[in-house]
């Protein structure tokens, strides 16, 4: 076996849990999306256990590490771990460092996800609002989606850097008429897909949903993540050819699992690794 280390530029599903009947159960982790992106390293929605995967992650994993934040929306199968890692963020800085993108509601008093003084120790702490460019670290930017989902604010995100693949993840939010333009670009994007058929009142993407959607916005790859009881009984090979387009490799996301965010995107799985993080 040889050594393996993480590349510059990559993705590690944390936790690949939806909904929260299996977020409770652990069924699947819930931890979010770990990335490192154009000297951005930080975490999408660290839901419940995210410090706990962080940490036991092979190849190694550090909070400490970490100079990025980013919350699509504050239900708390996406965000109870912000504060935890926030603390990472900023444990060896004598002044504000890193950077958190969050939602408005998610800092409103009353019903606060991100606590006051942690923020006050974070050096910038940008609001998500439709079609807004971020920029976390130099060279990298982030444009929100403006997502629907269940009367909170909710938004997906689009990352770009100059010499890197363009990528996207779509949260949790009803299907909408404008997805497959606004991601049209992205040459790697992530779905959130709780649910096998569309069901009224439920602000959530299907399969038809996804399949509509690839068609029409062609990515080199999509990944689906944050699956429902009955994705996960269907299992990973019914989605992927349910999926599969001619022109989108298409994966259900595991735990653990390794994008490389290179020229071609690489997909590594959990099982390729032995318990020192090694690959044959």
């Amino acid at each position: 076996m040889a050594s393996f280390s993480y590349p510059a530029n990559f993705i590690r599903f944390l936790g690949t849990a939806g909904t929260r009947f299996i977020m409770l159960s652990q069924r699947r982790s819930s931890g979010g999306v770990w990335f490192s992106y154009g000297g951005a390293r930080g975490v999408i929605d660290p839901g419940p256990g995210s410090l706990v995967r962080i940490c036991e992650a092979q190849p190694p994993l550090s909070p400490i590490d970490i100079n990025t934040l980013i919350l699509t929306h504050r239900h708390i199968d996406h965000s109870s771990d912000i504060n935890a890692l926030a603390e990472g963020m900023i444990l060896k800085s004598r002044t504000p460092r890193g950077f958190i993108l969050s939602t408005r509601d998610a800092l409103e008093d009353g019903d606060r996800v991100i606590m006051k003084y942690l923020s006050s120790r974070i050096a910038r702490h940008a609001i998500h609002e439709d079609g807004k460019f971020t920029s976390p670290v130099g060279g990298v930017t982030i444009e929100s989606v403006g997502h629907a989902h269940h009367g909170v604010e909710c938004y997906g995100l689009i990352f770009r850097a100059n010499g890197l693949p363009s990528w996207g993840l779509i949260s949790d939010t009803a299907p909408l008429p404008d997805f497959p333009v606004r991601y049209g670009a992205c040459e790697l994007l992530i779905v959130n897909t709780a649910l096998t058929l569309p069901r009224a009142k439920l602000d959530h993407m299907s399969l038809p949903d996804v399949e509509s959607l690839i068609e029409r916005a062609a990515p080199a790859v999509a990944v689906i993540t944050h699956m429902g009881a009955d994705m996960l009984d269907r299992g990973e090979e019914y989605i992927a050819k349910r999926l599969s387009a001619r022109a989108t490799k298409v994966i259900a996301a595991v735990d653990g699992m390794i994008l490389t965010l290179e020229n071609p995107i690489t997909i590594l799985k959990p099982e390729e690794f032995d318990d020192e993080g090694a690959r044959e």
